[in-house]
């Protein structure tokens, strides 16, 4: 009896590890969400906590290092979920977006086709994850954004039209998600002020879809800002706001 009721407390002592990584990272508590995932230590939460170190890094960080250094500590989350399940798709995904993100800072050719291949690798396994599809047409629109359609082709090999048609099958998988609205949206407007009107039907009534959690949510508030942005008529204004707005749009 006294041993079942002790394994009874430490079931209920153990149990809120898990839900306070998952639910913090729900509500946006990312600085919390990377702690407590990282001290549960299983595949998810060390996932969950992966994440909340990339949103920090790409989005509410304002010097370069700082972001770098949250960068670093997502790939060790990344790594200890995939020692733990080296075959994990969500796992791989992220640690692929990691090095992608690591890309950009150091302006890496390099990094970049490693974060493209590993990309490319998963969706091709998993044809019907859009997140992998999501990544793979974002890998291109960015580089043909930022390096222009030329150089992104020599350098890199990306295409814009990967971008389109990628995003063309996520929406087929995910027609209500509102993450991918918007960075289909940003990346539309990154690419070009000219692509106003299609970013605008992309965002239209975003801010009625529903949002798993605050990674969504976050994503979909953002469409919203970029839509009202565009209502006014400001193109350009638009894509200043959409590219303020991206990864890494906060570095000083």
């Amino acid at each position: 009896m006294m041993k079942s009721a002790l394994l009874a407390l430490a079931l209920l002592v153990a149990a809120p590890a898990h839900a306070a990584a998952e639910d913090s990272f729900r509500e946006g508590r990312w600085a919390e969400a990377a702690r407590e995932g990282r001290a549960e230590a299983t595949v998810q939460s060390l996932i969950y906590a992966g994440r909340a170190n990339l949103w920090l890094a790409g989005y509410e960080t304002t010097e370069k290092a700082r972001a770098e250094a949250l960068i670093a500590a997502a790939e060790r989350d990344f790594d200890a979920a995939l020692a733990k399940a080296p075959s994990n798709v969500d796992a791989r995904l992220q640690k692929a977006v990691a090095i992608g993100y690591r890309a950009k800072l150091a302006k890496s050719p390099g990094l970049a086709k490693d974060s493209r291949n590993r990309f490319v690798a998963i969706r091709d396994a998993n044809p019907e994850n859009p997140l992998a599809w999501s990544a793979v047409a974002g890998w291109h629109g960015g580089a043909v954004a930022s390096l222009g359609g030329f150089m992104a082709g020599t350098v890199l090999g990306a295409k814009a039209s990967e971008f389109e048609a990628g995003f063309a099958r996520v929406f087929q998988l995910a027609p209500r998600n509102p993450a991918y609205r918007t960075l289909y949206a940003i990346g539309l407007l990154d690419l070009t002020p000219r692509n106003a009107a299609k970013a605008s039907t992309a965002l239209k009534g975003i801010e009625t879809l529903p949002a798993a959690d605050a990674f969504e949510r976050s994503l979909r508030d953002q469409g919203a800002r970029v839509a009202a942005a565009l209502a006014k008529g400001d193109a350009k204004a638009a894509q200043t706001l959409a590219r303020r707005l991206s990864a890494f749009g906060t570095l000083a």
